[in-house]
């Protein structure tokens, strides 16, 4: 059935009965014409939108990976400040000949991702609209104590990479293509497809290094490591020297697999984007491996490079030992380049 035979009320109360949820915190939830949050300490809030056609391929993407994005983007953001997610609103904008059966799948995906990290959809708005499908999420956070932030990197800090990047673009162009489709059964390609339909972002990892108290500074990769390096870079009024080693995941096999197919891996790396791993700098002798070990939190770290004076925004960027362009997702571009 589609949205527009459905309606708006009727529509309302199927996606309210997959996303509204009971939480302590939440003292007026869905259903009046605002929730009333009971938080501590400073108040984080963020608010990002995807967009069909633009942020996900229409046709290969499941309609929970859709819902599942929506809430990752803005979780993302969280994490990289270090806060603690405590709600998040959904704006939903519809053709009316969207599918109704397609939209509750896709609820049910941002539903499965925030009942993970443990918060709920606290309100929002439905539209029609002539198209195309629009979500957006806005998420609200809380910290106890100062905030991670994009400015506070200082010259001689090493620079961490917390969570993989590249996975997610090659999944992209592994979906985009259908002469690439042959080699999607292989290992290393489901899990890159499975990494750009599901992205996972760092929510535990951010909150357990803001509570460390270690000065850091945070942004997440979501845009391209080359990209998100220079914004860090700049805030921080410094220049930064990466260098990425090949990732372990891209074995011989998936090498020379994206050869045979064109796929240009250090680019995925360098500038692919929605892997939403976090890249933070941190005074050399602190180790963010063993901080993220002791919170419990099992998420991948690695040094990747280090701070220095020098122009402000300068990045100098090395995958397997290859200097590449400090790259990423700009919008305007088409998604195939995404």
């Amino acid at each position: 059935m589609r949205a527009g035979e459905v309606g708006e009320i009727a529509l309302i109360a199927r996606l309210r009965a997959l996303l509204d949820r009971s939480q302590t915190h939440v003292i007026v939830p869905n259903g009046d014409d605002a929730a009333c949050l009971q938080t501590r300490g400073l108040t984080v809030a963020t608010v990002d939108s995807i967009v069909e056609g633009v942020d996900w391929l229409v046709g290969p993407t499941p309609p929970d990976a859709i819902g599942h994005r929506a809430a990752a983007v803005n979780l993302s953001d969280l994490a990289a400040m270090g806060a603690t997610p405590t709600g998040l609103l959904l704006a939903l904008e519809l053709p009316e000949d969207a599918d109704v059966d397609a939209v509750c799948a896709a609820a049910a995906g941002l539903a499965a991702l925030a009942d993970l990290h443990g918060v709920a959809v606290v309100g929002g708005d439905l539209g029609f609209c002539a198209g195309p499908q629009r979500w957006s999420v806005t998420a609200l956070g809380q910290i106890e104590g100062p905030p991670l932030r994009r400015c506070t990197a200082r010259p001689g800090d090493q620079l961490w990479l917390v969570g993989e990047v590249g996975r997610a673009s090659l999944g992209l162009a592994l979906l985009s293509a259908p002469r690439r489709s042959a080699v999607t059964s292989a290992l290393w390609a489901k899990a890159c497809v499975q990494r750009h339909l599901y992205p996972q972002p760092q929510v535990a990892a951010g909150r357990a290094l803001q509570a460390s108290g270690v000065r850091l500074a945070a942004i997440d990769v979501s845009d391209g490591l080359g990209l998100d390096a220079c914004r860090l870079a700049q805030a921080s009024g410094l220049a930064l020297d990466l260098a990425l080693p090949r990732p372990l995941w891209l074995d011989a096999a998936a090498l020379n697999d994206c050869t045979a197919l064109g796929l240009d891996w250090r680019a995925a790396c360098a500038g692919g984007g929605d892997d939403y791993a976090l890249l933070l700098s941190a005074p050399a002798p602190v180790d963010l491996a063993a901080l993220l070990r002791a919170a419990g939190v099992d998420a991948p770290a690695q040094v990747i490079g280090t701070a220095r004076s020098g122009p402000a925004g300068e990045v100098h960027l090395t995958i397997a030992g290859k200097a590449v362009l400090a790259d990423g997702w700009v919008h305007g571009r088409s998604l195939s380049s995404h």
